[in-house]
């Protein structure tokens, strides 16, 4: 490409194509040094929040520990709070409502003795507490009942199904 001589011969064009060319000399090398600048200062900050993240997973590797730690205390120390009974029968025997209701509350107090006592040492006297309910006869409107105990359920909350069995006169 041939650049025509009718520029670089007067002195006010050289001049003005100098001073673009110097002009874009100081323009590259004041973008290079700010770029450079912000480089290093966002490199800089990477590592600062690398340093961060790093230090943060540790803590909480650490929390996750203490909590599965403090998790497994607690879980012994729980307390039985609340005692359902349901009658797995119910359909069948056409009691009345009112009836079932009693037997179901008999069983409750029955078992209201254990509550707040301490959900391992329940689970070791499981059988024990089957039994009880199940040797037991409740009496409901001069009529007496048997219960045979199906699952029973143990945590905060003890769920026992119970079918009713009644005893004949």
């Amino acid at each position: 490409m041939r650049i025509p001589s009718y520029f670089f011969t007067r002195k006010g064009y050289q001049r003005f194509f100098a001073g673009v060319l110097l002009g874009f000399l100081i323009g590259w090398v004041f973008f290079l040094i700010q770029f450079g600048n912000l480089q290093e200062y966002y490199i800089h900050e990477i590592k600062k929040y690398q340093d961060r993240i790093q230090d943060l997973n540790g803590k909480i590797k650490h929390w996750i520990g203490e909590y599965e730690k403090s998790n497994k205390e607690q879980e012994k120390k729980l307390k039985l709070q609340e005692i359902q009974v349901q009658i797995t029968n119910k359909n069948d025997l056409r009691l009345p409502g009112i009836t079932m209701y009693e037997i179901s509350q008999e069983v409750q107090d029955e078992l209201e003795n254990l509550l707040g006592k301490n959900i391992e040492s329940l689970a070791a006297m499981k059988d024990l507490v089957i039994r009880t309910l199940q040797n037991k006869e409740f009496i409901v409107d001069d009529n007496k009942y048997r219960v045979v105990v199906q699952h029973l359920f143990l945590y905060t909350t003890m769920e026992v199904h119970v079918k009713v069995i009644p005893l004949i006169k």
